[in-house]
């Protein structure tokens, strides 16, 4: 269909330029060889086919900076003991003699994070108990006070 409007419109072009020119008056068979030059000349497929990839690939690139720009920003998350422990410690009051009496008592009842005695006194009073004779009785009265185990001396 549109190979037949383009070579109706080259046609009408054809007989319009020789129409204008008085001197030289075509013949039928001029006519139809031209006409029959414009119908066998192949049309480009390739440079329609790169516009249309093209325009794909435009459609794409939309697609994808949209739901970009839909996605939520989600923090970090925190999955290094070691850093979490530095955090939990920054926070609370603990000297570096609790710390190295918590990491003890952790490893005493086999515990992978010391912080697991922060949160529940309880392990904390039975790995104190377990372990009376062998700890400093200063630094574990310390911590164990800080734990609320032990009533503060004052109140």
């Amino acid at each position: 269909m549109r190979i037949r409007g383009s070579a109706l419109a080259m046609l009408g072009l054809c007989i319009g330029l020789l129409a204008s020119t008085v001197h030289a008056t075509p013949t039928q068979e001029d006519v139809f060889k031209s006409i029959s030059d414009n119908m066998s000349e192949k049309t480009d497929s390739g440079q329609f086919l790169g516009v249309l990839a093209a325009i794909a690939a435009v459609a794409i690139l939309v697609a994808v900076f949209n739901k970009r720009k839909d996605r939520v920003a989600v923090p970090k998350t925190l999955n290094h003991q070691r850093k979490l422990l530095k955090e939990v410690l920054r926070a609370t009051s603990l000297r570096p003699a609790e710390v190295r009496l918590l990491k003890s008592l952790a490893e005493s009842q086999e515990l992978d994070n010391p912080l697991v005695m922060l949160l529940c006194p309880s392990i904390l009073e039975r790995a104190l108990r377990e372990k009376n004779g062998k700890l400093e009785r200063k630094v574990a009265m310390q911590l164990a006070r800080k734990a609320g185990l032990i009533p503060t001396r004052g109140k």
